[in-house]
């Protein structure tokens, strides 16, 4: 007769523990354990800058090669170097043209270039 109160005992905790899971949501199809910790929060992306594209004009070959060429002497003379990457001669960084010394980029841009011989004279690598 002492198996009656076991198993009774055995019976009342097995409901405890049914119980138990069926509050905390342990027979729900997709439940997660709830947690009393802070949620960890999401860092602010950084914002990117957006590249504006320089304005473009459809000017000749000829037009082109003079009014670039009046560009560079202008920007050499108030800063004392090309308007390059590194102010030697080489690929023209038309943002350091556009707008101040010329209105837009010619639309046949054909990799305007400042010459080292003769210095400071526009040339085009490819031609137009």
């Amino acid at each position: 007769m002492k198996i009656i109160p076991v198993l009774i005992i055995i019976l009342v905790a097995a409901i405890a523990v049914i119980v138990a899971i069926g509050v905390t949501g342990g027979f729900e199809p997709g439940s997660t354990p709830t947690s009393t910790a802070e949620p960890t929060p999401t860092p602010t992306p950084t914002p990117t800058a957006t590249l504006t594209p320089l304005p473009t004009v459809v000017m000749g070959c000829v037009e082109a090669r003079d009014t670039i060429q009046d560009a560079l002497v202008s920007y050499n003379t108030e800063y004392g170097n090309w308007p390059t990457m590194d102010g030697e001669p080489g690929d023209i960084e038309w943002t350091k043209l556009v707008p101040d010394y010329m209105e837009a980029v010619p639309a046949n841009d054909s990799d305007w270039w400042v010459n080292s011989d003769p210095e400071g004279e526009v040339c085009v690598q490819h031609t137009c």
